[in-house]
């Protein structure tokens, strides 16, 4: 039996990126085959030889190849894409039969604790106009998160994020990406009765809320990051099968729509600049939120740029270093120079710019 695997389609969400290429894996039937062979039925190994796909989307923390083969499994009008792990089409197709047969005969429940999955997680900064970003997971079957590990002393040079998410696969996937970004570590919420607890205990720098238990906790953000304490700005995210589901979802009667792919490790790069303060406040979150997107499509704007054009040349230098999200430290380490001289070029800023926070002295740079 000869078989090719040159047929290659991008699979598209409308008006988002592509989330992968994909190469369908397809075989030529030989004359002479029965009804039943040309047609096999779904729990057979020989049917998803037919739709096995080839994913060039790889997650880090899966530990697959990212030339490994998936199939898009689908039954009582619910379906999943299901990175199979494997290079081998025989092998790969047993297990998509064998996921088929799980899902017809045990429900989906017990699929997604087995098996894992790949899903889009989009993340609502903003609802008018929409401002979202999103990226591509594969759930972690039985993968330790850090709600496993032992609370340590606060650090200030890590922020912690809380992450409230019922489904252990997603929870572990979310966790393990925040740890991999730079200044931040995870801890994972499992439920509504722990939520409080988690909060008192953790005392997190940042909540990230599935979409489905912000109404049971209580939070109501319509659609843009909001405090759900003092303090404590709460993000929501949304889980969806694929890219065309998350576009759907997206909310109407909305003046413009702006989504933004971004790596699993950089979840929180819209606000990287001002999630360090000392002091957060939810409306600078969303200011910067505003000019993060805006610098991606650089949007044209004719502000007075006159006080701007006082600054020195250090001053200028320090302050493109602030838009960056660069702390004093680094821009210190950067320029040669003290922190206390960096604080000074800071003072003088402020009061050429006539601004009172880092945020504003930002946005005026950025609107230049």
């Amino acid at each position: 039996m000869s078989k090719r695997f040159l047929n290659k389609s991008i699979h598209h969400s409308a008006g988002v990126e592509s989330l992968a290429e994909i190469s369908t894996v397809e075989e030529l039937d030989p004359p002479g085959l029965s009804l039943v062979e040309k047609n096999p039925p779904k729990t057979t190994p020989h049917y998803w030889r037919q739709r096995l796909l080839l994913r060039r989307y790889h997650f880090p923390a899966s530990g697959e190849a990212g030339q490994a083969l998936a199939a898009h499994i689908e039954h009582d009008g619910v379906g999943y894409f299901f990175p199979l792990g494997l290079p081998d089409i025989e092998a790969a197709a047993v297990k998509a039969s064998q996921i088929y047969q799980m899902v017809a005969s045990e429900g989906w429940p017990l699929v997604s604790q087995r098996f894992t999955r790949e899903l889009i997680v989009s993340f609502e900064w903003c609802a008018n106009p929409v401002l979202w970003t999103y990226t591509t997971i594969h759930t972690l079957i039985d993968r330790p998160t850090s709600a496993n590990v032992e609370i340590l002393p606060a650090n200030p040079n890590r922020q912690r994020v809380l992450v409230v998410e019922l489904d252990a696969g997603i929870r572990r996937a979310m966790c393990w990406s925040i740890d991999q970004q730079s200044g931040f570590s995870s801890v994972a919420c499992d439920s509504v009765e722990a939520f409080n607890h988690a909060l008192s205990v953790h005392k997190p720098r940042m909540v990230l809320l599935n979409h489905n238990m912000a109404g049971r906790l209580g939070y109501k953000s319509n659609g843009t990051i909001a405090p759900i304490q003092p303090g404590v700005p709460a993000l929501v995210y949304s889980v969806h099968a694929d890219g065309d589901q998350m576009f759907v979802s997206t909310p109407g009667g909305c003046n413009g729509y702006l989504v933004k792919r971004v790596k699993p490790d950089r979840l929180l790069e819209p606000i990287l600049s001002v999630i360090t303060r000392s002091e957060l406040m939810t409306e600078d979150l969303l200011l910067r939120v505003k000019y993060y997107f805006q610098e991606l499509l650089q949007l044209p704007s004719a502000p007075d740029n006159s006080a701007l054009a006082k600054l020195t040349r250090r001053e200028r230098e320090v302050l493109g270093l602030l838009s960056k999200g660069c702390v004093d430290k680094e821009i210190a380490q950067t320029m040669g120079i003290s922190v206390w001289t960096v604080h000074g070029y800071i003072k003088s800023i402020f009061e050429r710019l006539k601004v009172r926070t880092r945020t504003e002295a930002v946005v005026r740079y950025l609107e230049k």
